[in-house]
């Protein structure tokens, strides 16, 4: 099974290829992940771990389309990014964006990825969300995320290829 970080940074992984643009110690390839294509073959990963790096990037959609490309048919995407809702989403000068429930269940992605799991995180200190937003994602989003916030937002894809 070949395995991709990408974004990895200090995050370095054991049997994955490590990628970030620092090189960071471990960090096996430094790439700009804002400029694709990315070099790597078309179909060449099962895998592909982006936690806390989609965020940071210009044209998310582009650079899931590339995901699509480097992965292999059935790959599985698992990706962590702030929910617009946490502190953290606005926290660092270079996050440009947050993502809600519906992001990665839009029909702009539905010819390249299935969504499996779309979670939403909380604090410990808010823990008691955590049913109410698993039953009911849209009413929170719409009507309590900003008096309850939500700290990351974890989906996992499935490449239809």
């Amino acid at each position: 099974m070949k395995k991709l970080n990408l974004g990895c940074g200090k995050d370095i992984k054991k049997d994955y290829l490590n990628v970030d643009y620092i090189k960071f110690p471990g960090v096996d390839k430094v790439i700009d992940l804002n400029k694709i294509p990315y070099p790597f073959k078309t179909n060449e990963f099962d895998f592909i771990l982006m936690r806390n790096i989609l965020e940071h990037l210009d044209d998310p959609k582009s650079k899931l389309i590339e995901i699509h490309r480097i992965s292999k048919p059935g790959a599985r995407i698992l990706i962590r990014t702030p929910h617009f809702s946490s502190c953290n989403v606005w926290g660092d000068i270079e996050h440009r964006r947050g993502f809600n429930f519906a992001t990665f269940r839009h029909p702009n992605l539905a010819n390249f990825f299935d969504p499996v799991t779309i979670k939403i995180t909380f604090s410990h200190v808010k823990f008691f969300m955590r049913p109410f937003v698993k039953l009911f994602p849209t009413f929170y989003e719409k009507h309590l995320a900003y008096i309850f916030s939500a700290v990351d937002l974890v989906t996992e894809l499935r490449v239809k290829k």
